[in-house]
């Protein structure tokens, strides 16, 4: 049937030819023709050829291959179904290859009747390759179509592997546990279950999982939770189960770790410029982390150990430590037990004591100095002399039979090996050693002509150190006083001086508390007066009276100079003072009294002149008091006008008088005060004071104030006239008021028509007797003397004044009409 569609497509053909050319008749008539010769060609070598020539092959369609499950890799045992489709209307003939070569067969493989599908029940490894199957017609002759190839990978199923397990195979109470299970590249859906000891473990308060179950995370781990851990996978929605991991053991401490603290150094006291190092070691090794803190605040430090560098009293403190490992959450230990840092802010310095404890020492003896730093331990001690260092070690330092090579100065400073730390330098001591020496006597009382009954002291001193001998005193080569270590014997004193006590006078030595002995001294001649001198005394200044706040020199002159002291007295009883001149700074009348003086030379007894005559010193208690008066006591001043201070004391003497006005002083030393008044500037407050003497200056108590008030402008008149007609009267009087704005002691001046009238209160009374008095009036008011204070003129009141007929005929006209225009008329002259 397919080889006879072939000419019946070809007349087709032909016919819409015929279409496009019906002019052309002959040409159609001629396809017609053509196509029918064709038609009968191919009939014969359809049937009657066909013993000669062999049928065109048949062509099946292109296979395809799918793939059931349609994963890329398989697993073992896995089940994998391949199904090769083609459509035909013929019957096809299907056939497997695997990497290009024919299929073979195998007890895991298994096709439908028709070979169209391959089955692989239980994968292998083996089974892996590129699979194509192969599709021909039943019928021959026919040719063969090969679908694409599908790639099918099986591997083993992997073991499962804890990837992530805990840090530390032994964790402790409440800290986190994390493992995690991984199978290669997780491109699959792997789920995941854990085991412990064998049995699954199920998520609980403290233990839970990820979404697939790959992690685990214990949040709290107690003593429940050790064990051996592992894990297996399942593919989801797939039958692949893997093996078990390997197992990871878990062990859960029954406390947590302790912790012990240390400090190196441990001295009892340390100081600014150290270090010390605390150590935290932990019962438990494992990669801890460390917190420190400083009196419970946390201090930057994360090793087990922590160095401080001491900068002062602010490091010193509570220091403690904790460890932890792990996050999210961390595992923190419980804090160690505390160790204390003592910091002192200041270096130490070593005192330094030496016995015997002697400035100077002689040749022969023996001497140790000892070194010590208080209140703190862990010192080593170097010495030095003149600066340079002695090998020594010690805190002590030994010098036996001293020569004078061993003189200078010796000090000591204390270390620490462990720190490199170094206190301060000692205080020096000097040592001195010196031969024995020789003593030398002198006179205390530098006199060696004395009065009778004076008192003479020799003292015998060698050149240094004296109070370590004692002396003995020899007169004329006998000896007058033996050595004695119990007392001071340097002096010797003769009480009451006299003619036996002259000679020539020598002392010699011995150590208080060693058997030296000196050589005797150089001799000393003594002489004695006939008498006793005389004593003058004078005083400045010679005031009668004198006050507190004052000063009065006493002076004490005597006939004999020399180096006397005084001894002053008031009222037989002795007061403060020594030289020739006593000044007394007066601060009352307990000062008050009869004044005397002696003088004295020596000592132990001093000898003492007989007493001079009396000066007697007058004290008034209170300062003098100042009056101050002003004069005049007006209220108020004007420019132009002049007051006068006076300032009265109580007390006559040389004052000087000092003026202030409003605390500033003004020049006037007089006891009154002229002010002449220019304006307001010199109102204000005035005082004064008085004052005598120099050296101090006496200064009384500042007087009362007297307040002087200046008013810049005149003060103002106001002139009223009462009664105040327009009219008046001969017969009539009228009275004038002249107002000032100041009262005061004023007196008045009055004018009419700016000639004066007799008048000097502030009312002028004017009786009218005719026009003559009527006319301009005007005031003025004045006050004072030398000169006067005159006001300027008031304002102008003016009287007018009419004669008495026009009187009588105004009254008379008021009669007769006053019952037909009383209204008026009254108002008129009201």
């Amino acid at each position: 049937m397919s080889q006879l569609r072939h000419p019946v497509s070809t007349c087709a053909t032909c016919a819409v030819q015929w279409k496009m050319w019906l002019f052309k008749v002959f040409g159609v008539i001629y396809m017609v023709a053509v196509c029918a010769s064709e038609d009968n060609d191919a009939t014969t070598y359809s049937y009657s050829d066909s013993k000669s020539t062999a049928p065109p092959p048949f062509v099946p369609p292109v296979p395809v291959l799918e793939q059931t499950p349609s994963s890329s890799d398989f697993f073992s045992s896995e089940k994998v179904v391949l199904e090769c489709k083609a459509t035909s209307s013929s019957e096809l003939i299907f056939t497997w290859k695997k990497n290009g070569s024919p299929l073979g067969s195998g007890p895991d493989l298994s096709q439908y009747p028709d070979k169209s599908v391959l089955t692989i029940t239980s994968a292998s490894p083996q089974d892996s390759g590129n699979y194509t199957c192969v599709v021909e017609g039943k019928k021959k002759p026919s040719q063969t179509k090969e679908s694409g190839p599908v790639n099918i990978q099986v591997n083993e199923i992997p073991v499962p592997t804890i990837t992530e397990t805990p840090k530390w195979a032994h964790v402790f109470p409440t800290e986190s546990v994390k493992f995690k299970c991984g199978i290669g590249p997780d491109s699959h859906n792997w789920i995941y279950t854990w085991y412990r000891d064998g049995t699954q473990v199920n998520a609980d308060g403290t233990v839970s999982f990820n979404t697939n179950g790959a992690g685990l995370s214990i949040s709290s781990a107690s003593a429940g939770h050790t064990g051996k851990y592992n894990c297996s996978g399942k593919i989801q929605n797939r039958a692949v189960t893997s093996q078990t991991s390997s197992e990871v053991s878990l062990t859960v401490y029954a406390e947590k770790p302790t912790l012990t603290l240390t400090r190196d150094p441990d001295y009892d006291v340390m100081f600014a410029g150290e270090a010390v190092n605390f150590s935290c070691a932990i019962s438990v090794q494992s990669e801890w982390t460390y917190l420190w803190y400083k009196d419970g605040s946390e201090v930057t430090g994360s090793s087990d150990k922590l160095v401080v560098q001491i900068r002062g009293t602010a490091d010193g403190g509570s220091y403690t430590c904790n460890a932890t490992r792990g996050q999210n959450p961390t595992f923190i230990t419980d804090s160690s037990v505390p160790k204390q840092l003592k910091v002192q802010e200041n270096k130490p310095k070593p005192s330094m004591t030496q016995q015997p404890d002697a400035k100077k020492l002689y040749v022969g003896e023996n001497v140790s100095f000892e070194c010590k730093v208080e209140n703190s331990d862990g010192w080593s001690y170097d010495w030095y002399k003149d600066g340079a260092s002695i090998l020594t070690n010690s805190n002590s330092l030994k010098m036996e039979r001293l020569d004078l090579s061993k003189e200078g100065v010796y000090k000591c400073k204390a270390k620490r090996d462990k720190t490199g730390f170094n206190t301060e330098f000692s205080d020096q001591r000097t040592l001195q050693i010196s031969e024995i020496p020789v003593p030398t006597l002198k006179l205390v009382t530098k006199w060696p002509d004395v009065f009778p009954t004076e008192n003479v002291n020799m003292r015998c001193e060698m050149q240094t150190d004296s109070a370590d001998w004692t002396y003995a005193f020899y007169r004329d080569g006998t000896k007058v006083q033996d050595y004695n270590s119990a007392t001071d014997t340097r002096s010797l004193s003769i009480t009451s001086a006299s003619a036996s006590d002259r000679g020539n006078y020598s002392c010699s030595g011995k150590l208080k508390i060693r058997d030296v002995y000196s050589i005797t001294s150089s001799p000393l001649k003594l002489n004695v007066y006939a008498q006793k001198p005389t004593l003058t005394l004078t005083r400045d200044p010679e005031y009668d009276v004198m006050f507190a706040g004052e000063a009065v020199t006493f002076s004490c002159a005597i006939s004999v100079p020399s180096e006397w002291k005084y001894l002053w007295y008031k009222d037989n009883s002795q007061v403060t003072g020594s030289s020739d001149k006593l000044t007394v700074q007066i601060n009352g009348t307990a000062d008050e009294g009869s004044y005397t003086c002696k003088a004295t030379r020596g000592q132990n007894p001093a000898f003492i002149t007989d007493s001079s005559g009396a000066k007697q010193l007058k004290v008034q208690a209170q300062k003098p008091t100042l009056t101050l008066t002003r004069d005049p006591e007006y209220n108020v001043m004007f420019a132009g006008e002049a007051v006068t201070f006076s300032c009265a004391i109580s007390v006559q003497s040389e004052w000087t008088y000092l003026w202030y006005k409003d605390g500033n002083q003004i020049t006037e030393s007089s006891d009154k005060l002229v002010v002449q008044i220019r304006g307001t500037a010199d109102g204000g407050s005035y005082t004064c004071k008085a004052t005598r003497g120099q050296n101090p200056t006496f200064i009384t108590d500042l007087s009362g104030a007297k307040q002087l008030k200046v008013q810049a402008e005149k003060p103002t008149l106001t002139l009223t006239r009462d009664p105040n007609y327009d009219v008046m009267f001969a017969g009539e009087s009228v009275n004038f008021s002249c107002a000032i704005s100041v009262h005061s002691e004023w007196k008045y001046l009055w004018y009419k028509d700016g000639s004066q009238v007799t008048g000097s209160s502030d009312k002028l009374t004017v009786q009218i007797n005719g026009t003559a008095d009527g006319g301009s009036y005007t005031c003025k008011a004045t006050r004072g003397q030398n000169p006067a204070f005159i006001t300027d003129l008031s304002a102008a009141k003016q009287l007018k004044v009419q004669g008495k007929f026009l009187l009588i005929l105004l009254q008379n006209i008021y009669l007769l009409s006053s019952r037909f225009v009383p209204a008026f008329i009254s108002e008129s002259f009201s």
